[in-house]
């Protein structure tokens, strides 16, 4: 068994999970033809690549001997992280940040068959080729820097990671917002048309319908920056609840570059 100090591991982590921010920025920027700064969270890091990874390893390198076990094992801990990882995000945030519902052979969107198979293929060239030029980068670091490192990187991410929490919080209370006025303004119109032999009470009802859609054109107009960071950061995700105005800001926000 491979053994790292618990100082080595955090840093592992954040390696890795720079890594893949790397790599998804660049994925996805690529598809949409524009510079995306690719994650939940604001600084250069996705930390689901990052535990991806130690979970990897830590399944992976006990049987480093057999390639074909390297597999499996690097597989299955990658699929049962990300299945984990989606439905807490599903449960606590309301929002879908990936989905697989569109591929054969997956779970509840979160998990898929071809994603499984490519963990184990990422797996075997963690375990083989990645990791061993890394591991030699952080057995070289001197421990007292090691230790200066990692309390200057958690202390950011720490606090990167409740102001994105946050965030997302408020993201989801704004899409709350939006589907509640509409739901109003929809429910208004209904009544007007039953109502309109009633001049007084038709104008008040008019009224009330205006200063609706005012307020909804400054819910969606008047977006924070980082709440439009993390809407554009992840292009496909979904609300569980409220996925009409989550399109229709998205739309906002594509008319707006225009």
């Amino acid at each position: 068994m491979y053994s790292y100090t618990i100082w080595q591991w955090v840093l592992f982590f954040y390696i890795y999970s720079f890594a893949g921010w790397i790599i998804e920025s660049v994925i996805v920027s690529v598809n949409e033809k524009r510079l995306v700064n690719r994650g939940f969270l604001r600084g250069p890091y996705l930390p689901l690549y990052g535990f991806g990874a130690i979970s990897i390893l830590f399944a992976t390198l006990p049987v480093k001997w057999n390639i074909f076990l390297v597999y499996i094992c690097g597989m299955a801990s990658s699929t049962i992280l990300e299945y984990f990882t989606g439905w807490l995000m599903e449960t606590t945030l309301k929002m879908k940040y990936w989905d697989y519902s569109h591929q054969r052979f997956n779970f509840k969107g979160r998990i898929s068959l071809i994603s499984s198979l490519f963990w184990g293929v990422l797996s075997v060239v963690l375990t083989y080729f990645l990791h061993s030029p890394i591991e030699s980068f952080v057995l070289s670091i001197p421990v007292k820097v090691s230790y200066i490192i990692i309390y200057i990187i958690s202390a950011i991410f720490i606090a990167d990671a409740i102001n994105a929490i946050r965030t997302a919080v408020d993201v989801n209370k704004l899409l709350e917002n939006i589907t509640m006025v509409k739901n109003e303004i929809n429910n208004l119109k209904e009544q007007l048309s039953e109502k309109m032999e009633n001049s007084k009470y038709s104008a008040k009802l008019k009224e009330r319908l205006q200063e609706l859609k005012d307020e909804l054109s400054v819910l969606t107009e008047k977006i924070g920056f980082f709440k439009r960071q993390l809407i554009k950061a992840h292009p496909r995700a979904y609300s569980k609840y409220f996925n009409d105005a989550l399109k229709e800001v998205r739309i906002k926000l594509t008319e707006r570059k225009r």
